[in-house]
């Protein structure tokens, strides 16, 4: 009993240890916490020959103390029971794996409240750095993660949905593209009357598709209708509901673009509840593709993205900030997503 008691003093006087990491720098760089803070978060002005102070002390402190927390990396992921996030996660463990990282993953659920709890959580653990896809990028929200995810002195990557007025480095997908190729894609087909079941409207990338949305059925001078414009929040459910909203209340609409992939899992099941036929009776695209419906005989039309890719990228960044604390302007790195045709945008000839 005395020994595991021991061991357990070993654990906290290293942690206390990593915890103290900036103070550490401090007093071996002669500069203030504060300075130091600066230079870490890329949050203010710091002196050329202060930042070279700087970089030396951690460079020997991590030669020191062999920089073992670094090699463990927080993963906070909204939903993963979706299908992109679980591709995410695949990416970004096949290089941690690769390069000798450990990964703690989070699935705070959609739930903001549930996110900041992980993220204040996350001084209990050895973290070398953050890869985090937020809930909400609303401007009070995004001030909160920036507070937060800052006052853990580590290195942060964002992932899918950006936070606004934020310095964090991140990789993402143009979404606004991809609706717009999306809808034209209907529009091609000879479609007019398009619903958008979108995802919650206090995030980016949701925001960004009914942008999107809009912009390519005004280029077609088409009319922007509200009452075509429905309102989901990226879950199954909510895809089921808003398909039977669009069906009861809209009679006129021919075609349904939904804005992520789980939302047209309910989607579909509301159309085949309804005995609608997909590419005959109705059109739909989604956003997102779930290619495992291929093998069921369902051969929907998507935006897809290259999933494993930003999960591969996301841990390029992290490890290059975790490895070097080198700060350089921050990367915002953007994708292209591209279109699968399948038949299912095709209007009933």
């Amino acid at each position: 009993m005395l020994e595991k008691r021991e061991d357990l003093n070993i654990k906290i006087e290293k942690r206390e240890k990593m915890n103290l990491k900036i103070k550490d720098i401090a007093k071996k760089s002669g500069v203030s916490i504060a300075t130091v803070s600066r230079y870490l978060n890329n949050s203010g002005y710091v002196k050329s020959e202060t930042k070279e102070l700087i970089k030396k002390a951690i460079k020997e402190l991590k030669s020191e103390e062999g920089n073992l927390y670094a090699k463990n990396i927080a993963l906070i992921l909204p939903d993963l029971s979706d299908l992109f996030f679980v591709d995410i996660l695949k990416g970004i463990n096949e290089e941690a794996i690769e390069n000798g990282y450990n990964l703690i993953s989070f699935d705070s659920n959609e739930n903001i409240d549930r996110e900041f709890q992980i993220i204040d959580s996350l001084s209990n653990f050895d973290i070398g750095g953050v890869i985090i896809t937020p809930c909400s990028s609303s401007l009070k929200n995004s001030k909160k993660y920036s507070e937060r995810l800052k006052s853990l002195n580590i290195p942060v990557v964002i992932v899918d949905r950006d936070l606004i007025y934020s310095n964090f480095d991140g990789v993402f997908i143009d979404d606004k593209k991809g609706a717009f190729d999306g809808v034209d894609m209907l529009i091609n087909a000879g479609h007019k009357d398009i619903a958008i079941i979108t995802g919650p409207l206090h995030n980016k990338p949701s925001i960004e598709r009914l942008e999107g949305y809009k912009e390519v059925l005004t280029l077609n001078n088409i009319v922007i209708k509200d009452e075509y414009i429905h309102e989901g929040d990226f879950h199954v459910d909510s895809g089921y509901t808003q398909t039977i909203n669009i069906l009861k209340n809209n009679k006129n609409v021919t075609a349904i673009f939904v804005s992520n992939n789980m939302m047209m899992l309910g989607c579909i099941n509301a159309l085949n509840e309804n005995n609608i036929k997909i590419g005959e009776d109705i059109s739909l695209v989604g956003f997102d593709d779930l290619e495992f419906l291929n093998y069921v005989g369902m051969e929907i039309s998507v935006v897809a993205r290259p999933t494993a890719q930003m999960g591969q990228i996301a841990f390029d960044l992290i490890q290059k900030k975790i490895n070097e604390y080198e700060l350089y302007s921050t990367q915002n790195i953007v994708l292209k997503p591209y279109l699968i045709k399948r038949g299912s945008e095709k209007i009933k000839k």
